[in-house]
């Protein structure tokens, strides 16, 4: 019996806080006009640790208390979060496996991406699967950025189509706010990234016709590119892992060249897109519904000018959540799904770019 991959269920899940632009430009020389315009965000969800941090930045006279209270922060000074990642994926893994009609204990396999894990190690997959009462299932702990819940989906894939495995939770799910400085200093990376977890319920069925289902994968990764989008702490290229000096020195937040990135991604998702249609011998009016990460509004613009891709093909959710990295597409694929916007038979294509560089796009039939 022949089978393929279909999603059979959708999940995802936000942090309760909301932090919009104007309390931003309480902490940062910035305006809600400035950060819409440039990237389409009004708001965005963050851990209840940083919207606490945040407020008191934003209250206090003295803004270099911000700083000092971030230093104290440091290695001999941690305080335990309130959220971890794997509390997000876990709420989106439980409702994707609503959706599917299933329990945690049909699951024959867990593949996670995370930028930053709760943990430097076991990875985040490992901590959400003991909190999803497993204790002997697989779990593959992915690191590819905003394009993990794209690799993930090819991964989890494979393993249906080779028969290894039936019934798989693919989760893409990011606690990152708390990785950035909310002064000027960090400003163009603090607009940005935000919180949040989307899951899909993989599973392999009896194929059809038409065939339904994950129908082709596209990757691709540039590892001469890392300077422009990077993160080094706890990375064991620099010695110690972490220090006080690398944390005064600033080197313990993520890294980004906004124009570099922003370039790259233009050029790489375009890319993409067509090598997805060739492969597949399809124009883009074929396509019913496209899902693109959502890094940048203006990223997004650029794609729909170039495919003449019309809004009702689209959902965007940037303006409400902000870029969350690889939960990005599960989460606006789960809105789209959930508001009737993609139907049965639809051709729908994911279309991911993240650090790495890493990108890639999947097309299926819903």
């Amino acid at each position: 019996m022949s089978l393929r991959a279909r999603i059979t269920g959708t999940g995802m899940a936000v942090p309760e806080c909301v932090v919009d632009n104007h309390l931003l430009s309480r902490c940062m020389s910035t305006t809600d006009e400035w950060i819409f315009q440039r990237t389409g965000i009004r708001e965005r969800r963050v851990s209840p640790d940083t919207y606490q941090m945040l407020l008191r930045h934003a209250e206090a006279p003295d803004k270099t208390a911000y700083m000092r209270e971030v230093k104290e922060r440091g290695p001999n000074g941690n305080i335990d979060s309130s959220l971890a990642a794997s509390d997000l994926g876990l709420e989106a893994s439980r409702m994707a496996l609503k959706h599917a009609g299933l329990g945690a204990e049909d699951l024959d396999c867990i593949v996670e991406s995370s930028t930053l894990p709760d943990l430097a190690y076991p990875g985040t997959g490992c901590v959400l699967q003991g909190k999803l009462g497993l204790t002997s299932t697989p779990v593959f702990n992915l690191a590819q950025g905003c394009a993990g819940f794209v690799y993930g989906l090819s991964l989890a894939d494979q393993f249906i189509r080779g028969g290894m495995y039936r019934k798989v939770l693919v989760v893409g799910a990011e606690l990152l706010s708390s990785a950035f400085d909310y002064t000027d200093a960090g400003r163009d990376m603090a607009v940005l990234f935000a919180d949040g977890a989307g899951a899909v319920i993989l599973e392999g069925l009896e194929e059809g016709m038409p065939a339904r289902g994950l129908l082709s994968h596209h990757l691709h990764s540039d590892g001469s590119a890392i300077d422009a989008l990077y993160g080094e702490i706890w990375g064991s290229s620099t010695f110690p892992l972490v220090s006080k000096k690398k944390i005064d020195d600033d080197r313990a937040r993520p890294r980004m060249n906004g124009r570099s990135v922003f370039v790259n991604a233009v050029k790489r998702v375009k890319e993409i897109v067509q090598e997805s249609l060739d492969a597949n011998s399809l124009k883009p009016e074929d396509i019913d519904f496209f899902v693109f990460h959502q890094a940048n509004i203006r990223i997004i613009e650029v794609m729909a000018e170039a495919f003449a891709i019309p809004e009702s093909k689209m959902l965007n959710n940037i303006q409400r959540y902000g870029n969350t990295a690889g939960a990005s597409v599960p989460i606006c694929l789960h809105e789209a799904v959930m508001a009737g916007r993609v139907k049965d038979n639809d051709l729908v294509m994911l279309v991911a770019f993240g650090t790495g560089f890493s990108w890639g796009a999947t097309l299926l039939r819903w």
